[in-house]
């Protein structure tokens, strides 16, 4: 998953439970990762401009997910 140009691509994104998705930060601001609700509260990086942060989604279910510091990006991880 890339965090730049100020975006999550892809915005929507498929695994199986136990996948681990890696967001890859390389923008010329800062980003973050957390999760919308109960489901994804475990998803919640530090803040990063380059660098990797990883989550494992342990069961099947709909994660929706955010920057904090530009709420207008989002992304949903399905894991099924």
């Amino acid at each position: 998953m890339d965090v730049k140009d100020m975006k999550f691509t892809p915005t929507t994104l498929t695994v199986k439970p136990g996948d681990t998705v890696t967001w890859k930060f390389a923008d010329r601001v800062p980003h973050a990762v957390q999760g919308i609700g109960d489901a994804a509260m475990g998803i919640n990086s530090p803040i990063f401009t380059k660098g990797e942060w990883s989550y494992t989604f342990p069961i099947a279910g709909t994660y929706r997910y955010l920057c904090p510091l530009h709420p207008d990006m989002r992304g949903t991880v399905t894991v099924q």
